[in-house]
């Protein structure tokens, strides 16, 4: 969807995503180690870049790549399929090594609740990925629910771990965030130096 939402703090900004930033997001996709939890992706860059093109003419889909204020692009979040002032987001994928996850996620809800004003937001996470799933639960993100068998990886069916994090909860999801982004922003600094 083209819009012009962008928000930026803990030396992290989202932008939208723009045509340009196709290699980009195929090759992100496409890293080992990033893609163990993420649905089935076509090969053909072609095909990638026609899902984004259709991307743009979509309504309540909010899709961001995740930039240092440095400019340098090392990921993608997004908020999307909203209806009756609830969203799900997700697409979240980082560049290894990049610690943006805090600064990212608290970016993220920032804008679904103080600029969207959505109501809720959840997410999918496969039942696998402990780390995302820890992530989301030490966020204070409850777990709302099960989808069975709910997206198929190489052939094989995987559960997702429900998050919802409604409006009310963002000033403590904030509060816990907050902590990691200020910690994350001063390690990614001294790393840049």
């Amino acid at each position: 969807m083209n819009h012009s939402i962008t928000a930026e703090r803990f030396g992290v900004r989202l932008r939208p995503v723009e045509r340009t930033d196709a290699a980009f997001i195929y090759e992100l996709r496409r890293k080992p180690g990033l893609t163990d939890y993420i649905g089935e992706f076509p090969a053909d860059f072609t095909v990638h870049q026609a899902w984004l093109e259709r991307y743009f003419d979509q309504e309540n889909d909010y899709y961001f790549c995740i930039e240092l204020l440095s400019g340098t692009v090392v990921g993608t979040i997004a908020i999307y399929d909203i209806v009756n002032n609830s969203g799900n987001w997700g697409r979240w994928i980082i560049s290894p090594k990049i610690p943006a996850a805090p600064a990212s996620v608290w970016l993220m809800f920032h804008i679904a609740f103080d600029i969207l004003g959505l109501s809720s937001v959840y997410s999918n996470t496969v039942a696998d990925n402990g780390s995302v799933l820890s992530f989301h639960d030490s966020c204070g993100v409850p777990r709302t629910g099960v989808e069975r068998g709910g997206l198929t990886i190489k052939g094989v069916e995987h559960d997702l771990i429900i998050h919802t994090a409604h409006k009310e909860l963002w000033p403590a999801i904030q509060k816990r965030l907050e902590k990691s982004a200020v910690f994350a922003e001063r390690m990614f600094q001294e790393t840049l130096l």
